[in-house]
């Protein structure tokens, strides 16, 4: 299995919009959110899936500040890493922060996320953080970033409570990778 980590193009950017309304339809029951009246996973009345897909461009419009990476396997797409830095992220002291990870479920617990994530990492040396949600809702994906945390970093990592300005209460994960 050729599990690999590149920077989405803008002319591929089309295959990051395919897997967006997946991904948000995997967080939903994790952070208790119900479609809009159109059936689509998103805050106010957005009413297409094409309309949504118009919230992620500002990934390819700061080039310097974001970065989205697509993940494949045997060259199909598996999933996305979206990645920013300052000021783009939510906490000072932080030159790197994971917005956004996801994997299909296709390729899940086969290894897949775990080195998806060591390359996204590897893509930068500095401080990262990356949040998930703290609940008993979410403990899979908890395990898996401490899991992760401790192989990539040889157990040098933090993990505190923390409040993203949007999201509300987040278990923060952070660690230096220089």
């Amino acid at each position: 299995m050729n599990i690999e980590v590149r920077l989405c193009p803008k002319e591929q950017s089309f295959i990051l919009h395919n897997l967006y309304p997946l991904y948000l339809h995997d967080i939903a029951e994790i952070w208790g959110i119900h479609p809009n009246r159109y059936g689509v996973f998103e805050k106010g009345d957005v009413p297409t899936l094409s309309e949504q897909s118009k919230l992620l461009d500002v990934w390819w419009e700061q080039p310097s500040v974001l970065f989205p990476y697509l993940i494949t396997v045997d060259d199909v797409a598996a999933g996305f890493a979206l990645v920013s830095t300052p000021p783009q992220v939510p906490s000072a002291n932080i030159q790197y922060y994971l917005s956004d990870f996801f994997v299909l479920r296709t390729y899940r617990r086969q290894g897949v996320a775990r080195r998806a994530a060591e390359l996204v990492f590897d893509q930068f040396q500095g401080a990262w953080e990356l949040q998930t949600n703290p609940t008993e809702r979410n403990m899979s994906t908890q395990i898996f970033w401490r899991k992760t945390l401790n192989t990539y970093t040889g157990g040098k990592y933090s993990e505190l409570d923390g409040v993203h300005p949007e999201k509300g209460e987040m278990l923060v994960f952070r660690f230096t990778n220089k």
